[in-house]
């Protein structure tokens, strides 16, 4: 099932809609835009369903069937589990007080490392960007708008409870988001480097270059922290 870099924005808004703005197996709000098997249609699964397709563990007609009713839209759905809000969500992070209205909570080298936007439409997930340090030190879009960018498995995500794990293949990139509510994300630890500057977070302290901090990331601004 190959990945769809030529849809339009406006038919990748068609597509989240259909799917309920999350995958179409597990609900992870974390997915990779796929074509349908034998159809022209377009669906969402995250990156581990998506390995399951790859894997011949999840087959053709199964991604169907979980297309035409989508687990999101299922009365059982527990989407309280999932960052399914309409606002910006209040972040646990760096040892400061609930980060409020911070999309953007720290940069380093000028790269915004985490960015959180509320949902374009108000039944949507919160919009998740991750841009880590690859094995060069450069920078690397891991996620964008939620959309898994890695194609050549050179990053893995693994939701474990109520974490979204993403971890380098190579290296020591880490970013793990523990959704607490739908409106509540803690950064339960966070490891880059990028261009010889390492940082490394948890919710109770930040660490520049080996200093560590705490609460130094401000809230109600759009950058928290600029390292």
């Amino acid at each position: 099932m190959p990945s769809l870099p030529e849809l339009t924005a406006q038919q990748q808004d068609d597509v989240r809609q259909a799917c309920g703005f999350a995958c179409v197996r597990c609900g992870v709000t974390i997915y990779r835009y796929l074509r349908l098997p034998e159809s022209h249609g377009v669906t969402l699964l995250c990156p581990t369903c998506h390995g399951l397709v790859e894997e011949g563990r999840l087959t053709p007609m199964q991604v169907q069937g979980f297309h035409a009713n989508p687990v999101v839209r299922q009365r059982h759905f527990a989407r309280d589990r999932l960052p399914f809000s309409p606002e910006l969500p209040t972040l646990i992070m760096g040892g400061s007080q609930l980060l409020r209205d911070t999309p953007i909570p720290l940069t380093l080298e000028g790269e915004p490392i985490l960015i959180f936007a509320p949902p374009r439409r108000s039944n949507g997930a919160t919009r998740i960007s991750v841009r880590m340090g690859g094995p060069d030190g450069e920078p690397v879009q891991v996620v964008n708008g939620n959309e898994w960018m890695p194609t050549d498995g050179s990053w893995h995500f693994l939701l474990r409870g109520d974490r979204y794990s993403m971890m380098a293949a190579r290296g020591e990139g880490l970013a793990v988001l523990r959704i607490v509510a739908r409106n509540r994300i803690a950064v339960e630890h966070l490891r880059t480097t990028i261009r010889g500057r390492r940082l490394e977070a948890t919710p109770d302290w930040l660490e520049i270059d080996g200093k560590r901090y705490v609460g130094r990331i401000g809230s109600g601004t759009l950058i928290g922290l600029e390292c």
